[in-house]
């Protein structure tokens, strides 16, 4: 079984594999820009152009393949000490009823669901991040060609084009698009790949274990702010052949995206004896399930201010992009660009993220949450 705690501890595990590649791409494409030149040119030169997103294109291939080189290894330990986790504690409720479950390393099924997810994930996240390369090069494009347009047309200054050409940039930050046209951050795409593949693959593992014991009923995890849709299910007991009186796999979404070890589900489970203590009292469970902070005066529910706490996360994390990308300017040889407003731009956002942290800060002030810390890097 894994708690909330694990499950806090994966994300902080998830956000380390691609520390910092999310600003250097943005500080890549920034300096670039900035390094452009077309101050005096007439008509932009589509073949410099071109030749600049082959350079960025092959620049940002290096730069992930450094952080790719130890992503094998590093997830292969991330799930492994995730797994071990959880069916160890599964195994001491097995042993406790008299059976017998085989050491991890000994059941070949085990082994070989353990080894396919690893390497499905490893290669999952490569493929997040080579995509980046090609959104790079594309936002390289749209972003000169705006500010060419905006300075010839005399609609803004030179250095003022940059700084908002610069700024939209940082503010998409490295995009991972999908095929079905959404679009999320990299560390967000990396942070939810990592903690809903090592969910999902710790719960076949524990699958796995249950039809080697013949065991039927688990009992699922329980915690504090739950998504609304989960909340209604959590704590409670399943019955994995469906048998009346419990929760069948169906009722809890298993399998969905928005359900049961879904898409950034914490919630694990683990085998219920039948007739032992259960780990929650219903009492806990509304509780939890009605529970309410209290923010400028007003009520919200639990989930309503973890939602509203990662929203201040996200500013701050904004912040931190926006700094690198105007940082970058000044390291520009282009005579043309005024130092001095790019100064008092990246003055500007130090201002704003003093407030977003104030903001934040004030806010787990208020509601008694605790920061996390590891949601405000990038």
């Amino acid at each position: 079984m894994l708690t909330e705690q694990d499950f806090i501890n994966i994300e902080k595990q998830a956000n380390s594999i691609y520390s910092n590649l999310e600003l250097q791409i943005i500080e890549e494409i920034a300096t670039r820009i900035a390094n452009f030149g077309y101050a005096n040119t007439v008509v932009i030169n589509d073949l410099r152009i071109a030749q600049e997103m082959g350079y960025l294109y092959e620049d940002i291939i290096k730069l992930v393949a450094e952080y790719n080189n130890t992503t094998v290894e590093e997830v292969n330990r991330i799930f492994y000490e995730a797994g071990e986790k959880s069916l160890k504690f599964d195994d001491k409720i097995y042993k406790e009823a008299g059976l017998q479950p085989l050491p991890l390393n000994q059941s070949e099924s085990i082994k070989q669901v353990m080894n396919a997810a690893i390497v499905r994930t490893a290669g999952n996240l490569q493929n997040l991040c080579m995509t980046t390369a090609n959104t790079a090069q594309t936002q390289f494009y749209n972003a000169i060609n705006m500010a060419y347009m905006e300075v010839s047309t005399g609609v803004k200054s030179y250095t003022q084009a940059i700084i908002d050409t610069i700024n939209n940039i940082s503010s998409q930050g490295a995009v991972i698009t999908y095929p079905s046209g959404a679009k999320r951050s990299l560390e967000s795409a990396v942070r939810t790949n990592i903690v809903t593949a090592i969910n999902q693959n710790c719960g076949k593992l524990q699958e796995l274990r249950a039809d080697e014991m013949g065991w039927d009923l688990m009992e699922l995890t329980a915690h504090s702010g739950a998504r609304p849709e989960h909340a209604s299910w959590q704590g409670k007991i399943v019955s994995r052949s469906g048998q009346k009186g419990y929760l069948s796999l169906n009722d809890i979404g298993y399998g969905e995206v928005t359900g049961f070890k879904g898409v950034n589900c914490r919630h694990d489970w683990y085998p219920y004896y039948k007739g032992s203590t259960r780990a929650y009292t219903q009492k806990q469970l509304n509780s939890w399930k009605n529970e309410k902070v209290k923010y400028n005066g007003q009520k919200i529910s639990m989930y309503d201010a973890t939602q509203k706490q990662r929203y201040f996360e996200r500013k701050i994390r904004q912040d931190k992009k926006d700094l690198r990308a105007q940082q970058a300017i000044l390291t520009s040889n282009d005579k043309n660009i005024d130092i001095d407003q790019v100064q008092a731009e990246i003055r500007n956002i130090k201002a704003t993220q003093k407030d977003h942290n104030a903001q934040l800060n004030d806010f787990l002030k208020q509601t008694g949450l605790n920061k996390d810390n590891s949601r405000l890097v990038i």
